[in-house]
């Protein structure tokens, strides 16, 4: 046990997060000096060397990509509450990376099991509970169908909390009072819900779902209620395809369901994964039937035709993970340094 899990264990009390981006101009102060700080980044250490560890027994690579971007990945679909983040550089528009998803794909290709990496990501919808500006993307892409990669996003997790148990304990009893439910969770293959059940479940609720054109999307409140109905780790399954990404594949029986997933936990989606569209064809019949412009994706329409692979991935966001071990509430607690991209914070 290292020091600060000893002196954690002494004071045999909760620590309560300062909640400093409420009052940035005294965040240097408690991120030195208050142990909810120290909690955060011995966790976020855990996570980061646990991955390491995961990815190098499975023989997947790490890989480095830069920050920027032509070609936005997230925030396509009816469904997506997120914006690209753009900055323009020498007289260029470009972006700033929201995902890493398409450079993986590239990395999936040069290794042949796969690639991931951790890296920020950024996004410009306001910062509130549920989300950052910017925040930490544990991303993976492999040689597979879905199945397979959901497989992985479970040994992944629970790989993860391992690695808290035996490392971390005394950090997280400190702030959830326990870590009861890091273990039941290892106790247990998670649940599959498929996304016309879970509208079933949640359609006689007001404000569980919203209607985008036909379709039903299911919101924040939505999730917390299949959570409580459910319990934690429940995957949702078969989700609408046109609210998904156009880089998403559609199944060939049910056409309106894509082969993606979203794995609910703690305040809702903490990781979202799927099978990637295989050929140019349905490439680019899925561009078109969700009105995206293809010439910036010129790019990946060719690397189709220099090599025709089936891969799928996923992205975890790692402050969500952590809100789920640590039993909080509020994502913004969960960062080292503060990030609010309508004003500037120091460091």
């Amino acid at each position: 046990m290292n020091f600060l899990n000893k002196e954690i264990t002494m004071k045999n009390k909760t620590i309560a997060a300062p909640s400093s981006y409420l009052y940035p101009e005294r965040h240097l102060d408690n991120l030195l000096g208050h142990d909810w700080y120290k909690t955060i980044n011995a966790l976020l250490s855990g996570i980061y060397i646990a991955t390491t560890e995961f990815y190098v027994k499975k023989n997947i690579q790490p890989a480095l990509f830069p920050v920027t971007t032509g070609a936005i990945s997230s925030p396509m679909g009816l469904g997506s509450d997120s914006q690209p983040v753009s900055v323009k550089i020498k007289g260029h528009r470009v972006y700033l990376a929201d995902s890493m998803q398409f450079c993986l794909e590239i990395g999936a290709r040069l290794n042949s099991v796969g690639a991931y990496y951790i890296m920020p990501t950024f996004r410009g919808e306001e910062t509130d509970a549920r989300h950052l500006n910017e925040f930490m993307h544990s991303e993976v892409e492999i040689r597979g169908e879905l199945n397979d990669v959901m497989a992985l996003a479970e040994a992944y997790i629970k790989y993860l909390i391992r690695y808290l148990l035996k490392h971390n304990a005394a950090h997280i009893s400190a702030v959830a009072g326990g870590t009861e439910h890091l273990s039941n969770a290892l106790k247990h293959k998670f649940r599959k819900l498929s996304y016309s059940r879970a509208l079933a479940d949640l359609m006689p609720i007001e404000g569980a779902v919203r209607q985008l054109g036909r379709f039903y999307d299911i919101t924040p409140k939505g999730e917390k209620i299949l959570l409580q109905q459910y319990g934690d780790f429940v995957w949702l399954t078969d989700l609408p395809w046109k609210l998904v990404p156009f880089y998403q594949a559609k199944q060939e029986i049910f056409d309106e369901c894509a082969y993606a997933a979203d794995l609910l936990a703690g305040i809702g989606e903490i990781l979202g994964c799927g099978q990637r569209v295989l050929t140019i064809e349905d490439l680019d019949a899925s561009l078109k039937a969700h009105r995206v412009k293809p010439d910036e994706y010129q790019w990946y329409r060719r690397m189709r035709e220099i090599e025709c692979v089936q891969t799928s991935g996923f992205g975890l966001g790692i402050e969500r993970f952590l809100l789920w071990v640590l039993k909080h509430d509020d994502i913004r607690d969960c960062t080292i340094l503060l990030r609010n991209h309508n004003k500037i914070v120091g460091p």
